[in-house]
């Protein structure tokens, strides 16, 4: 499903009655509206079949005339009032009331889309709340990418240039130092010495462009890391915050059970969506960084294939070219020597100043994010539950004594 599914009729009129008594999935008509279209790849068909509704107990969320959820602001998580648990509650009801279509993209005989495009698409509509970290997450993807891409294009170029230079100080360079010199070995050694002497330039550029290119990774995973721990630290807190005033909230209704119940109801749900905002946090960072991976992988293969084919282009220009009819000696010689630097400069090309396989491993710095394992939701809401049964025990035997 998309965005556009679970506009809920809010985001355009519609002539279809709507039931009251369902929130989320009740309006086939929501269909048409598309204001907040999906990712690239994943659109509806309009032959889908919509998934059953689920019951939300007759709340309808909040959206805006585009059909996007309000944001929530702070300091509506935790008030009493009825609008602000509304507000929090609609969101909440994007992950506990949204049945997932089984067959998201109509049956053809054609190839199933990449199931990242259909993992994402679901993770936006059950999290609305989120996108901001979610497309700067999506954002260090497509940078590490496009990284990789101009970092191994450069290298290619590079490899290209060095055999250019190769062949063109072979071919061109004795008659033009012999033409500085007068000496015509002094031409041939000076040729030589010019072929290493780019071969230390080219090692030289190599090195500087691959530390830029790692010193720039480092950099955005520095930054992410940085937002992730933020963004990880303040659901935390608002974890922590949830399961301490359920607890408090005794003091306020102590007259009013029904009132502390409904209070404790939707705090118990917003435990437990805090936790799962956490948990699909992590699986969206996981589904990046596999993309990521993939494209590595792809992009190596490339590059195997890539590597030889210049090589042999160079050596062909290089081979191609006919002896002169004096110094064939001394032309062999400075073929020889191109070959020779023409293979080590293309197999540093390839296999030096590559991408470090742990490079985003290890700068990422996972192990200071807060993980959706340390909220320990599951014992979090059972021990909530386990203290009201305590003390409702508690209550009915010091009634029972009173007596």
């Amino acid at each position: 499903m998309s965005h556009d599914d679970h506009n809920h009729g809010h985001g355009a009129p519609s002539d279809k009655p709507r039931d009251s008594g369902h929130g989320g999935h009740g309006d086939d008509a929501r269909l048409h509206a598309a204001p907040n279209p999906p990712p690239a790849g994943a659109q509806d068909s309009p032959h889908r079949a919509v998934p059953q509704p689920t019951p939300t107990h007759g709340r309808d969320p909040l959206r805006g005339g585009d059909g996007i959820l309000r944001p929530i602001q702070e300091s509506e998580y935790f008030a009493s009032t009825p609008e602000a648990e509304a507000i929090v509650s609609s969101h909440i009801d994007e992950y506990f009331n949204q049945p997932l279509d089984i067959f998201p993209f109509w049956e053809s005989d054609g190839k199933p889309d990449r199931f990242h495009v259909l993992f994402s698409r679901q993770i936006e509509e059950r999290f609305p709340v989120d996108t901001d970290i979610r497309s700067r997450i999506h954002g260090y993807g497509r940078r590490v990418f496009r990284a990789l891409i101009v970092h191994v294009s450069i290298k290619r170029l590079s490899q290209a240039g060095a055999l250019a230079v190769f062949a063109a100080l072979a071919i061109l360079g004795p008659g033009l130092f012999t033409g500085w010199t007068g000496s015509a070995p002094m031409g041939l050694g000076l040729a030589a010495a010019a072929m290493f002497a780019a071969f230390g330039i080219y090692w030289v550029l190599q090195a500087v462009l691959f530390i830029q290119y790692r010193f720039q990774l480092e950099n955005d995973s520095y930054e992410l890391s940085r937002e992730i721990v933020q963004r990880t630290r303040e659901l935390q807190n608002l974890f922590t915050s949830a399961r301490a005033i359920a607890d408090q909230a005794e003091t306020l209704f102590q007259q009013d059970g029904k009132g502390w119940g409904l209070r404790a109801q939707y705090l118990t749900r917003l435990t437990m969506w805090l936790g799962a905002r956490m948990e699909y946090l992590e699986k969206h960072v996981q589904m990046e960084l596999w993309r990521v991976r993939r494209e590595r992988y792809w992009m190596r293969w490339a590059q195997r294939i890539m590597t030889p084919l210049v090589l042999i282009l160079g050596l062909g220009v290089l081979a191609l070219e006919p002896v002169p009819a004096s110094g064939e000696a001394g032309f062999r010689g400075l073929q020889g020597l191109a070959l020779v630097l023409g293979l080590l400069v293309s197999w540093l090309s390839y296999y030096r100043w590559r991408t470090p396989v742990a490079a985003i491993q290890d700068k990422l710095g996972v192990e200071g994010w807060v993980r959706y394992a340390s909220l320990d939701v599951d014992n979090a809401v059972s021990d909530q539950v386990r203290r009201d049964k305590e003390r409702l025990v508690e209550y009915r035997a010091l009634t029972r004594g009173g007596r």
